[in-house]
Parts: C-alpha cells; structure tokens; sequence
C-alpha cells in the first residue's frame, strides 16, 4: 500500500522535474564561493550586509539603515520591498556568506518560479502543459535578463509570487477553496514586499484574472468569487505594514525627481517591434533607440511555442476561453513594452515610476509561457502515442536548447586600482582574484567600511530625505555636535538611539548626525521635544536655552505606521476568520 502510494505521489510530480532540471541549467555556473555579477549587484551586496548588521542587534526591519552615508543614514527598508533580504538573511543566519545566501534566494525563487507556473498550468490544461509552462517560464529570456545581466534581485525574486497570486485565485474562484484564498493572499502580499513596481504593473492581471474566472464560473454561486476578491483584499493588508507609509511618505524623500529624470525617463527606453524577435544576448544596458546592450526578447522558444498555440486554439475548444485570456494578456504586456502605448503612459502618471517600459515583459513572459504550454499537452493527447509523447518532450526541451548560450554567469570583482566593481566569465575570474588588484566584495567591504564611507543606498539617492540639499562627505567626528555648547559621554545605547550630556552656553542647535526624517524623536531632561532638520544638511536638530542637560534621541514610529500595522493585523485576522468560516460551512453541508 505505501508502496503504491509512493508510485502515485512520483506519477503526479514527474512536470515537476523538468523545473528542477531547468532550474539546475540556469544555475549551473553559480556555485562557488563568488558573488554573482550584473548591474545592481554591488549595491545589493551593501545592502544585505547593512540589514544583517541591524538584524544582529535586534533591528529586524530597519527603516531608518544607519550605515549608508559614511553612517547618516537611509530611509531604503521603508520604501524600498524587504521580503528579498529578509529571505537572503535566513541564509546568513544559516552560515551562508552574502554573496553565496544572495545566489542561494536567487536559486530558490528561480525554482519556486517554475513550480507555482507548472501548479497553474497543470489545473489549466493538465501535467504536460505543467513541465512546459515551469520549463518556459524559468527559462524565460527576461528571466535570466533580470538575474544575470540587470541582477535585479526584488524583480527577479518577483517571478516566483506572480503565479502563485493566480494559482490561488483560480482556486479561490473555481473551487471555492478558503486554502486557496490564502495561497492568492500570500502571493499578492509577497508581491507588495517584493517589488512595489512589479506589483503595481501586474495588479491589472490579477484583477483581469479574477474578473475571466468569476464570469466563467458565474453560475455556481457567489462564494468562489468572494474568495478570489478576498485573496487580493488579505493580501493588501496584509503588506499594508509596508506599503501605505511607503506611499503616504514619499513626499518626505526625492525620489519623484531622481525616479523619473535623467536616465529613467520611460520613452527612452521603449522596446522596438524587431527586439522583440532579436536573438542577440548581452549583459550590457538600456538605451534611447535601437543601440542597446541587453536583450528584450520573448525569446524563440517562446515564438514557437506562441505559434504552435494558434493550431491549439482552432481545434481545442476546451481550452479556448483560457487562452484567449492568456494571449490577450500577452499582446496587453507586449503593447506596454512598446511606443504604441505612449498615450496610457502620459495617461496615468504614476506609470512614470516604472521607468522602463521593458519591465512588462515580465508578465508577458508568464503569459507566453502559458499560451505555449498546452502545446505539450495537445501533442501527448491527441498524436500517436509514441510520436506525441516524443514531440511533447522535444516541444518541453526546447528552451532548454535554445537558451542554454544565455545562461552563463559572471562573478563580481572589486578593482582597488580603478575602484570599480566588475564581472568576469569563471575563467576570467580565478586569474584575477589571485591578484592583488582584485578583491571579492566579501573580503574587500565590511559594515564598518560602509559606515566609514559615503556609500549610497541607491544609485540616484532616490529616498535620500527631502530637507537633505548636501551630501556630507566623511563621517562625523561626533554623532551628536553643539556650535554653542559642549557634548560629552556620548553613548549609542542601541539601533538608532543616542544619549549624551549636554552644555549650552546660549540658546541653540544640538545636532544628532543622522538625516532628519518623520520618527526622529528627542527627550530632554526627560521633557519629549520637537525634532526638525537643519536648513541645508537636513540633520536631526532640536533648539535648546542655556544650561546643562541630559538628551536622548531615537528614531520611532508614527501614528500612520502603527495604524499600518494594525491594518496588516486586522488583514491576519481576517484571513484567519476566513478559514475557519468556511471550514465551519463545509461541515455543517
């Protein structure tokens, strides 16, 4: 019987295999004790050791992350997604250096990826459309665009929920399963703490999604589509801890100006009809025109496989609601890479945020995925058995094949005669770490080095706080300074807390050296005092008379963040009531 039971359990997981198998091809070059290269790669690397640093104090989520500009601080964990450094830092935790923890998230969510895309595909269409989806998906072009050329890492972490939301709804709704409901809640609220932009540009999809399958399922009820709606409304507020005082905030930090100025302007970087169909592959950037360095394609495979899906669609009825769906998503998505959608870009001005427009290829990459996938299926079910299952396979392999020249990787360097960081092919890479000219992050940058230096946490100063007008160039000699007084026993008593003795020989400024910043707080002689920043370096000042003092400065909460955290709170507790609700309902029919 166990036996039996054994059999059937590898029966129904064998698609999954060839998502490991893809995973395992992707990944082939990455494990060794180098940090994967690409675009934003250094700076993922400084930020990951600034949160395990706050992390080891006891700062699980450090809003304000102290160690950027030369130790004055960023507000980057409070706008910018943590979930992708939260997973990196269990690694940490675990033993895993940095740059090896960051592969090891990048190798979980490649394979989490394929898995939740061959779960959606095999209730779509069945187990072979499962391997192909998973296959094509992991393999997709902008996939490895984003992981080993652009090292995106929150948008390439991203992948990996954006079919777990439609997999949950597609339950939610055609089932009526509150299990479901809570799958679809997960994978929304992952996708808010991931990537807020991936987020806003596929919230259009989810919500088409479950707008098809409730009109589909429209005479069964109401209960399927509550659940689905109910998935997207737990999993925003759930993430409603992260992203209302994110949004709420931002007039506090310059990132409208450095988002969508200067280099990431969305017109310039428009996808040309021609690189949708381009073979070419590089590592390199994106650029006004047709000169650019990185690839844009959907990929041949996926071409084949969108191709193949049209005699799909003439000849399988059952299966043509769902992929007119899928193929109107894409061409949606596609459209959006594309100038011909310049008038929704002016339309709706917080698209100007995206920056490029190249990003939907990431749902147009799990849409092709899908529109491709029952190929497979229609192949194993309706050709001779043995020629339809070998053409399945071949049809399964065929990324597999056809991106294998795009999967090679690059390891980052440090350069300390130019001090710049660069990727080298493994070859490359072994001849130059033996030099002294070169450094591996690890060895070359530590916490201490971050604080000591004017590292940036972004690369355009996006969240740097608005009053902030000039950048200090060194560390402060002293955290805490007074131009008419004396500061002595200055102590750092914890994360983002400082207390000092003060002398004030006429009335003014004591100045904590930290970037002003909605939470900064101040206690005097045990009297709470308002905090503000200074006119031109928007450091924390207080004004004081006279005399002799006691101070404390820390940087707290809000009202708005604890009421987000409530609304996350009453998200939980309503997802949980939910359940139970419906589990209660079941038995008692």
């Amino acid at each position: 019987m166990k036996g039996d039971g054994l059999r059937e359990r590898l029966k129904d997981s064998w698609p999954y295999l060839f998502v490991v198998a893809a995973t395992l091809v992707v990944t082939r070059e990455w494990w060794n004790t180098g940090m994967l290269a690409g675009h934003s790669a250094y700076m993922d690397f400084y930020r990951q050791i600034v949160l395990d640093a706050a992390v080891r104090e006891g700062d699980v989520w450090p809003r304000f992350a102290e160690a950027f500009y030369a130790g004055h601080g960023s507000l980057l964990f409070h706008f910018y997604a943590p979930l992708t450094y939260w997973i990196t830092e269990l690694f940490v935790l675990l033993g895993a250096g940095v740059p090896v923890a960051i592969k090891l998230t990048h190798g979980l969510t490649i394979l989490l990826s394929g898995l939740f895309a061959a779960l959606l595909a095999r209730e779509l269409f069945g187990p072979w459309a499962a391997a192909a989806a998973g296959t094509y998906y992991v393999m997709a072009p902008y996939h490895l665009t984003d992981v080993l050329a652009r090292h995106a890492f929150g948008e390439a972490v991203a992948f990996a929920w954006l079919p777990l939301a439609l997999w949950g709804i597609l339950g939610a709704v055609r089932d009526r399963s509150p299990g479901r409901m809570a799958a679809g809640a997960i994978g929304c609220a992952f996708l808010l703490l991931t990537h807020n932009i991936t987020a806003m540009i596929t919230a259009p999809l989810l919500a088409a999604w479950w707008i098809f399958l409730t009109i589909r399922h429209r005479g069964e009820g109401y209960v399927g589509p509550l659940y689905g709606a109910l998935a997207g409304l737990w999993g925003l507020l759930l993430a409603a801890f992260f992203w209302l005082p994110a949004i709420a905030e931002t007039g506090f930090v310059q990132s409208k100006r450095s988002l969508t100025q200067g280099y990431f302007v969305y017109w310039d970087h428009f996808v040309y009809l021609k690189q949708f169909f381009s073979l070419t592959w590089g590592h390199g950037g994106s650029r006004a025109g047709l000169d650019d360095t990185m690839s844009f394609q959907l990929g041949l495979a996926h071409w084949v496989g969108l191709a193949a899906s049209i005699w799909v669609l003439v000849w399988s009825q059952k299966w043509r609601g769902t992929l007119f769906f899928w193929w109107g998503a894409l061409l949606a998505s596609l459209a959006m890479c594309h100038a011909v959608s310049e008038p929704m870009w002016r339309l709706i001005p917080l698209l100007a945020f995206v920056q490029f427009p190249w990003r939907f290829l990431l749902p147009a990459a799990l849409a092709a995925s899908l529109v491709a996938a029952p190929v497979a299926q229609w192949l194993a079910e309706h050709v001779k058995q043995g020629v339809g299952l070998g053409l399945a396979l071949c049809f399964i392999a065929l990324p597999l094949v056809t991106y294998f020249p795009y999967t090679y990787a690059k390891h980052l360097l440090y350069n300390r005669e130019q001090q710049r960081f660069r990727g080298y092919r493994q070859a490359a890479y072994d001849q130059r770490v033996k030099k002294k000219q070169f450094a591996r992050p690890a060895d070359e940058f530590g916490i201490e080095h971050i604080r000591n230096t004017r590292i940036n946490a972004t690369a355009r100063d996006d969240f740097l706080p608005a009053g902030v007008k000039l950048l200090p160039r060194r560390p402060a000699a002293n955290r805490i300074t007074a131009p008419r007084g004396t500061v002595t026993d200055i102590e750092r008593v914890g994360p983002r807390r400082y207390r000092a003795q003060v002398t004030m020989r006429e009335t003014g400024d004591l100045q904590l050296h930290r970037f002003w910043y909605p939470g900064w707080r101040a206690r005097v002689n045990g009297v709470d005092l308002t905090t503000a920043a200074g006119d031109r370096d928007g450091l924390v000042n207080v004004t004081l008379p006279a005399g002799d003092f006691d101070v404390e400065f820390w940087f707290g909460s809000t009202k708005l963040r604890a009421a987000a955290w409530l609304v996350s709170a009453l998200g939980l507790l309503g997802l949980a009531i939910t359940i139970i609700m419906a589990r209660m309902r079941r038995k008692e029919t």
